[in-house]
This record gives structure tokens, sequence and C-alpha cells, in this order.
């Protein structure tokens, strides 16, 4: 096959990936809930407020651990050029997920030196569901999609005796961690391959220079923990006392393990059979062993199997702490099983039967893209939530606007979590602000910078809305403690249900 012939297919497979990935997030359809909406705050901080970040969100809410602040930096080019708009910012995940078909690619081709293996490997990333769904989730794990394959392409190329591999993977390794601590396996992993593959040790000077591009990559982690006395580290050190998940039995971690690397693998080759995850990956893994132990193989197709399943089962080293009963504990594996997967194919002896595997792959991960958008939420969560939908909750500020009618209007909510108005701040802001020229008062309490970006309620407005999130998170009593306020500050006006709200209309006392 030659050269431009592998091109045009590339370029291809990339326009087609993004295609699919766009398709998937038309009409809004994306998650906006907690995590997504505060990393977007803390980008604002950084792009408004003009403040320095160096301390990234705490993990689960618990100040002792914080995420890295890479994200917020990698947000701040859409954020800029959108004023806020979270669209743009899924646009911008949308290329670089788009683009790990062509990490998934090189690699490939660079460990079986053929362009069937790469090519199949790259097809299955470009219409993985799985890897498409995190394209659209505005968060910050969703960069280690790209940056945990550049690691191991930069180990690779190191094993082929490329330096600059190292550095490759010293700042993959760095942005991976600051993404999502959980990356802290890939270190040891780091060593095992170390032994176990024996690259050609680089000059001194370059080994220091690595060592310093990765520090460089993760400072803002190590000036966190200084600042803190190393709280984060003693959190990690005493995993097992911390976590609830950690304090699983080994058998108990190990078992769920298995069961969510077969879920992996039905998510990204045939999404609609969750069931045949664990079969397919077993006869995956079985027909790699046998060509390992059965076929006459050259030294670097034999290292690359071994490098292959190194990558496929790394996360299990993390079996030693805990385990994390969330499906993005395992989102460096997509790229792994497309690897895997593709070079399987390649190996099958018949292109009729290469031809219709691909086939039956992609039309079961396009129909799921394209005609089931709300398994977004449940990739995430194992309850679909519609109050997570970036598409409900504009509807919702569309309506107060055009019910109002261009006159100042106020509003208060019951939503998750209670107290905290930073959803409905960030859209008002972002998208009824610029929409509709001007933003609803605010009737509940008082709230912190960057939450504070609607203004308190003033006397001259007419109507306040209370929006109320249907979602299962929030008990019955707190919501109707929000209907108790309501009628005691107005009379009812109209009542309005949306997909996962309901709004009420209230004509404003005076004494509000």
């Amino acid at each position: 096959m030659s050269k431009l012939n592998i091109i045009l297919i590339l370029i291809s497979l990339l326009l087609f990936g993004f295609w699919l990935r766009y398709e998937n997030i038309k009409g809004a359809n994306i998650v906006f809930d907690y995590d997504q909406y505060e990393d977007l705050f803390y980008t604002y901080k950084l792009a408004v407020d003009h403040q320095l970040l160096i301390i990234g969100r705490a993990i689960y809410g618990d100040p002792k651990i914080h995420h890295g602040v890479f994200y917020y930096y990698y947000n701040l080019i859409p954020f800029l050029t959108s004023k806020g708009n979270p669209l743009i910012s899924a646009y911008w995940n949308i290329f670089f997920n788009t683009l790990t078909s062509l990490i998934v690619f090189l690699l490939a081709r660079s460990m079986f030196k053929k362009p069937l293996p790469g090519i199949l490997a790259a097809s299955l990333a470009a219409v993985s569901f799985e890897i498409i769904k995190f394209s659209n989730w505005l968060t910050i794990d969703t960069v280690t999609i790209f940056t945990v394959p550049l690691f191991y392409l930069g180990l690779w190329l190191l094993f082929l005796q490329k330096k600059w591999g190292l550095v490759l993977s010293a700042v993959a390794l760095g942005l991976s961690i600051q993404a999502d601590l959980s990356f802290l396996y890939l270190i040891p992993i780091f060593f095992i391959y170390w032994l176990i593959f024996k690259p050609q040790v680089p000059s001194f000077k370059f080994f220091i220079f690595s060592i310093l591009v990765f520090l460089t990559s993760v400072s803002t982690l190590i000036l966190t923990e200084i600042k803190l006395n190393f709280t984060g580290i003693n959190m990690l050190l005493n995993f097992s006392s911390s976590f609830t998940d950690a304090k699983l039995s080994y058998m108990d971690r190990l078992l769920l393990f298995l069961q969510d690397f077969g879920i992996n693998f039905s998510r990204n080759l045939f999404p609609q059979r969750l069931d045949f995850g664990i079969f397919i990956a077993a006869v995956i893994i079985l027909i790699i062993l046998y060509i390992l132990l059965k076929t006459q193989l050259a030294r670097q197709e034999k290292y690359a199997i071994y490098f292959l399943l190194l990558y496929l089962f790394s996360p299990a080293i993390t079996l030693i702490l805990g385990y994390h009963q969330k499906p993005w504990f395992l989102i460096g594996l997509p790229p792994a099983i497309a690897l895997i997967s593709g070079y399987t194919i390649s190996k099958l002896r018949y292109p009729f039967l290469i031809l219709g595997i691909m086939a039956a792959i992609t039309l079961s991960n396009i129909n799921i893209v394209i005609t089931r958008p709300q398994k977004a939420y449940e990739l995430f969560d194992s309850i679909y939530d519609p109050t997570s939908y970036l598409d409900y909750q504009l509807k919702v500020v569309d309506y107060t606007y055009q019910s109002a009618a261009g006159q100042p209007f106020a509003i208060n909510a019951v939503t998750y979590p209670l107290y905290y108005n930073g959803m409905w701040a960030y859209l008002y802001n972002w998208y009824g602000k610029s929409r509709f020229g001007y933003v609803p008062g605010w009737l509940g309490g008082d709230q912190l910078h960057p939450y504070d970006l609607l203004p308190k309620s003033q006397a001259e407005e007419k109507y306040f809305y209370l929006l109320i999130s249907e979602t299962g998170r929030i008990p019955d009593i707190y919501k109707n403690l929000g209907r108790v306020w309501a009628q005691k500050n107005g009379k009812l006006v109209e009542e309005k249900n949306f997909s996962g709200f309901t709004v009420l209309k209230y004509a404003k006392s005076q004494t509000i």
C-alpha cells in the first residue's frame, strides 16, 4: 500500500471520526453537571479574573487531595474564543479525541511494521462508542484519552532507540497525572516496561532533561502538596483506609476489574451487547497468546505483543491499593482495546472476514452513537438523569426569558447540590446574557465568587421563577420547601414541566 493511499485513508478516518463526534453532540447533547460547570468556573477564574491557577479542584469535595490544573489551561483557548460556551469546549475536545485515532495508527504502524494493523486500530478508535462519549464529557479526565496513548507511543519509540520518545512519554505522563491522579499507576508501569524491554539508556544529560520535563509538567501538583503539607500524598498512602472501594477484598477488586474490563471491550466494539464483553476480551486475548506461543514471530513483533499486553492490563496495578467503581477509572483502556483488537483482526486469513467484522463493529457503534444520544450520561452513571443535559437546561433558560418578554425578572432554584447556584449562574451569564442581553436577579442565598454572576434581585421585578430540578439526588422535602417559600413570596401564575425540570412562574409580592 502506497504512502499516498495510507494518508488518504487516515484523512478519511479522521474526518469521519470528527463528523461522528459532532453528530453525537448536535442539539447540545452534552452532559453539563456539577463536575462540568465547576471545571468551567476554574477556567473562568483564569480567563476572566486573571487568576493564576496552581491548586485544582478538590477530589470528591475532599480538600485534602486535589486534581491538577492542566485541564483549565487546556480549555482556555475555546473559553476565550467563545466567551465560555461549553459547546465550543466540546468541539475542542472532539478535535483532540479524534486525533487519538492518529496516535493509535502511529503506534500500531511502528510496532508491527505494516499499515493494516494501524489502519484497523485507527478505524476502531474513530468509531468507538466509549472514546466518542469521552469527547463530550467536559471535565478534567477527558484529555487522558489523548495523553495516555501518547505516553505509550513514547515508550515504544524509546524501545526503537529513538531517544526523544522518552521526552514524549515524560510530558504525556505528567499531563495524564495532572488530568487524573489515578494515572500515577503509569509510574510503576514505566519501571516494569524498563525491566522487560531494556531500552537503550540515553545519555545522562538527556535522561536528566527528561526527568526535568516530567517534573515541570507536574510542577503545580508538587507546589500543591508543598502548600497543603503533603496531605494528598498521605491520603494516597492511606488509600485503603480513606476510600470505601479500597476496603474491598483483593478477590472482590479483581472480580470488579474483570467485569469492567469486559464492559470496556463491549463499549468499544459492540456497545449494544454489554454482556458479550468478557467473551470478546477472552477470545482476543486467547488469539494473541496463540499467536505469541505457536507462531514464528520476528523479535519486534513478539515484543510488540508483550507491549500491547502490558498496555492493556496496566490498570490492574491499581488493585494493590483498591478499586474505584466508576467508568472513568479505566479511561486509559479504550485506545489499548483498539490496538489489540485491530492487530488481532489483521491476523485473520481472509479479507472478506476482516471486512465483515470491521463492518459489524462500525455499524454497531454508529447506531448507538447516532440513535441513542442519551447513552452519554449512562456511560458515567448507571441512572439516566435528564437534569444533567445541557439541551434540557437551555430549554428552561429560554422559557424564562420568553415568558418575561424582555422585562426584568428574578429566579430561585432547587438544584443539586443544594444551595449552590453554579449551574444556573453559569448558564444565564453565558447563554442568557449573550442571547437576550441581560441576566435575571437572584433570590437565593449569597453565592461566593465566581458563582455570584447573577446580581441580587431588585424591587422593580414583577415576576420570579422557581426552577426545580426533578432529580432523584434531591430529597422531595427540599423541593417541597422550595414551593412553600415561593408561595409565601408570590402568587402562582404558571407551571411548566420540561424534561427533568419544573418551572413555576410567580407574580412577585412587595415584601420579598
